[in-house]
C-alpha cells in the first residue's frame, strides 16, 4: 500500500492526539486564546466558502472529484478545505496554551506533511481524470498557500450558505465540542496545568 494513500485513509484520525495534548496540557493567556480563535473562524469561513463552490462532493473517502472546480476560494489555492483544517487545527493549539510556541508550530508542520501527502495523491487522480485543464488549473493556482489577488473563474457560488452549512454541520459539532471541552477543562480543572 502506498504510503499517502495510508496517510488519505487516517486523515480523520490525525488531529486527536493533537486535541488531546491541547486539553490535557492546556494553559491559555489572553492572546493564545484570541489569536487562536481568530485563526480557527477564519479557517472555518474559509471551509464554508468552499463548500459553497465544491458542494458535498468534498465530502468523501474517495480520491477524485466530479467536476474540476476553479470559482471561489479555489481560484486562490487548489486545496482550500485542507488549508483551513491546518488554520483550525494550528488554532486551537494556539488557544490551548500548551507547550506555546511549540505545540502549534508541530502541529502546522505534521499537517503540511500530511496534506502535503495527500496532495499528492490526489493530483495524480485529478491529472488522469482532467487532463489539460487541470495541468493549466496547477500552473495557474499554487497548491496550499494562496495566492491572492485575481484568480479564478468568476462565478457566483453555485451552493447556497444553507447547503454548505448543512455539509459542515459533522464539521461544527467537532469544533463546539472541542472548544466546550478547553473551556470546562480551563474552568473547572485548572488544577491540571
Amino acid at each position: 500500500m502506498d504510503l499517502r494513500d495510508a496517510v488519505f485513509r487516517a486523515r480523520g484520525f490525525t488531529p486527536v492526539p493533537f486535541v488531546l495534548a491541547s486539553l490535557v496540557w492546556a494553559k491559555p493567556e489572553l492572546w493564545t486564546a484570541i489569536a487562536g480563535a481568530i485563526l480557527c473562524v477564519f479557517g472555518e469561513l474559509l471551509r464554508i466558502s468552499a463548500l459553497r463552490h465544491a458542494g458535498g462532493a468534498t465530502r468523501t473517502r474517495n480520491v477524485g472529484a466530479p467536476d474540476l472546480v476553479s470559482s471561489g476560494p479555489y481560484g486562490h489555492v487548489r486545496n482550500p478545505l485542507y488549508l483551513a483544517n491546518m488554520m483550525l487545527y494550528t488554532g486551537f493549539a494556539m488557544a490551548s496554551g500548551a507547550f506555546q510556541p511549540f505545540l502549534p508550530v508541530v502541529v502546522l508542520l505534521f499537517f503540511s506533511w500530511q496534506y502535503g501527502m495527500i496532495i499528492s495523491l490526489e493530483e495524480g487522480t485529478l491529472r488522469t481524470l482532467f487532463g489539460p485543464k487541470y495541468a493549466e488549473y496547477c500552473k495557474s493556482v499554487p497548491r496550499l498557500w494562496p495566492r491572492f489577488g485575481s484568480g479564478g473563474t468568476p462565478r457566483p457560488a453555485p451552493y447556497s450558505l444553507g447547503e454548505a452549512l448543512r455539509e459542515e454541520r459533522s464539521t461544527l459539532l467537532g469544533l463546539s465540542v472541542t472548544w466546550a471541552l478547553l473551556v470546562v477543562r480551563v474552568i473547572f480543572l485548572p488544577e491540571l496545568s
